[in-house]
Order: C-alpha cells, then sequence, then structure tokens
C-alpha cells in the first residue's frame, strides 16, 4: 500500500451493490460516528492490503461476501489527516447478518439516485497555529500569508436517512463510475 508523506490513519471501505442498489449501514450506538450512515468498512491493519481490510469489514459487519470486485474508487484524502480506500463490490445479500455491536441496520439505495446530491455546502479549511508557534523563524512572522482551502461536504435525502459527508463523496463518485460502465 502506497502512504502519503505525514502522518495518516489509512481505512477502506467497500461499496456493496446489489441489484443496481447501494446498500448503506446505520452506524450502531456502540461505535465511533453513532448513528451515522455508512458504508461498510474500517482501519487497516498491519499486515493487510486495503482490499483485503475492506472485505474483513464487509464481512464483519455484515456476514456477505462478495459476488465480485466491480472496481477501486480514487482514494479520498480528508483534511483529518486519514485516507479512505473504496472499493466498489457486487454482493448477494440473501445470507446478510449483520453485527448489532457495530450496525443497527441496513438499507439499500438506487445507484442512480446518487448522480444528484439534495444539497452542497463548503467548508473553510485554515490552519490555525498555536501560541506557542514560532513565529519568528517565517517570513512576516504573525502576518504570514497562509493558504486556505474549502472542503465540499455532500447530502443526500433517501427516504428518512441523510447521507452525507465522505459517505455521500464515495456514493456519488460511485454513482458516476457505475453509469459509464
Amino acid at each position: 500500500m502506497t502512504r502519503l508523506l505525514g502522518d495518516f490513519s489509512y481505512y477502506a471501505v467497500c461499496v456493496p451493490v446489489f441489484m443496481g442498489r447501494f446498500l448503506f449501514e446505520v452506524r450502531s450506538e456502540y461505535v465511533s460516528q453513532p448513528l451515522e450512515v455508512a458504508f461498510p468498512g474500517g482501519k487497516i491493519e498491519d499486515d493487510e492490503t486495503p482490499f483485503e481490510a475492506a472485505l474483513r469489514e464487509l464481512r464483519e459487519e455484515t456476514g456477505l461476501n462478495i459476488v465480485s470486485k466491480i472496481c477501486d474508487v480514487e482514494p479520498v484524502v480528508t483534511p483529518f489527516n486519514t485516507v479512505i480506500f473504496p472499493f466498489i463490490v457486487e454482493v448477494d445479500i440473501k445470507n446478510m447478518v449483520i453485527s448489532k455491536s457495530e450496525v443497527s441496520e441496513v438499507f439499500l439505495a438506487p445507484v442512480e439516485f446518487f448522480e444528484t446530491p439534495y444539497k452542497v455546502a463548503n467548508v473553510d479549511v485554515r490552519l490555525e497555529p498555536p501560541d506557542d508557534f514560532p513565529y519568528d523563524l517565517i517570513p512576516f512572522q504573525k502576518d504570514y500569508p497562509w493558504k486556505t482551502g474549502k472542503y465540499e461536504v455532500i447530502f443526500y435525502k433517501w427516504d428518512s436517512y441523510i447521507i452525507w459527508g465522505i459517505t455521500a463523496r464515495i456514493a456519488r463518485r460511485a454513482a458516476q463510475i457505475l453509469r459509464k460502465d
């Protein structure tokens, strides 16, 4: 696995597709980001590839194995020092057994629904050096012209579910990829 320069955490997710629909899970109240909509996924262990981690997480959370791997999706690099490797996979949900400690429920939504977001918002991203930053070592000191950025946050509403953030970003990209195929 290619690692980026810096202190990053690495994750992998499966984007499960069943009969033209994405399989989403609502995270249980016992895990980080409780009750949020997500794809099955988690941290990549030291001894696994991103794809192996994505498959392991899919099995742990849903009991599913893949029918086939459709394709890799470009990695997502966040402003929060995380890198996420998504993989679009075909699944058959007839033998699904969700892990209640990690997943409170699952639902399906049509792939084509994710071509047009319900809403898109931008969040400002800026550096805020701490008080003890060594300003005396850089040009312009406290007046240094730090770069800023924008972070796009995408939202979808499907039935009573809000799919947003990184999950929405991955769903939109996966829908684009699948539409081309």
